[in-house]
């Protein structure tokens, strides 16, 4: 069969960019690390995903806590939230994830106080470098600072800071550092106005 070869053949066979076998994704994690993740998977699903969205907010603060996770007082995590790795996620006081948010926490994501973060957003601190072809994990981490509200199916790229007081409209591409006590749109997410309080209003 190799006499039918053609010459571009033999070529594209010798050339490294076509030696998938080589460029097979590596797994890094440690076999204890994907352990961790298993018996959290299997925690999620049996005793975190079934509970009542309306309650029982305490329970599910206290098995992210025994995975590690740092929670504040009164934060409310939806049922259906993903987090990937507890151990990774901070959260301040009395912050939200609402239903199907996605919190990949393959790196540190630190959440204030008065936090919202609303449904089906992804908040992604992991990437694969797009320099090379295998396309080996790389990891940042995301910082979201008190007040700030994160609009429904938005998505946060890894090594953000959102600063205070913040507002990250519906559907936006968070790909850079956003400032403090603004509001902030589209893809890529920039800002459009000042946040602005009313009187009397806290």
């Amino acid at each position: 069969m190799s006499d039918f070869m053609s010459d571009s053949m033999r070529d594209s066979l010798s050339d490294p960019i076509s030696d998938f076998r080589s460029l097979k994704y590596r797994n890094r994690f440690s076999n204890v690390a994907k352990l961790r993740r298993f018996v959290w998977e299997v925690v999620w699903l049996l005793a975190f995903r079934p509970t009542p969205r309306w309650a029982l907010h305490g329970w599910r603060r206290l098995l992210l806590r025994a995975f590690g996770a740092r929670i504040g007082a009164g934060c409310r995590i939806a049922p259906s939230c993903r987090i990937w790795a507890p151990w990774n996620l901070v959260m301040g006081e009395y912050s939200a994830l609402g239903d199907n948010v996605d919190c990949y926490s393959m790196d540190r994501i630190t959440i204030g106080s008065k936090v919202a973060v609303s449904q089906r957003s992804f908040l992604c601190a992991g990437s694969h470098d797009v320099r090379s072809l295998s396309r080996p994990l790389v990891t940042g981490p995301i910082v979201i600072e008190d007040h700030v509200w994160i609009a429904a199916e938005s998505m946060v790229h890894p090594n953000v800071v959102i600063h205070e007081g913040t507002v990250v409209g519906a559907r936006s591409m968070v790909l850079k550092d956003l400032p403090a006590w603004s509001v902030c749109v589209g893809n890529p997410c920039r800002k459009i106005r000042d946040r602005e309080l009313r009187n009397g209003h806290v």
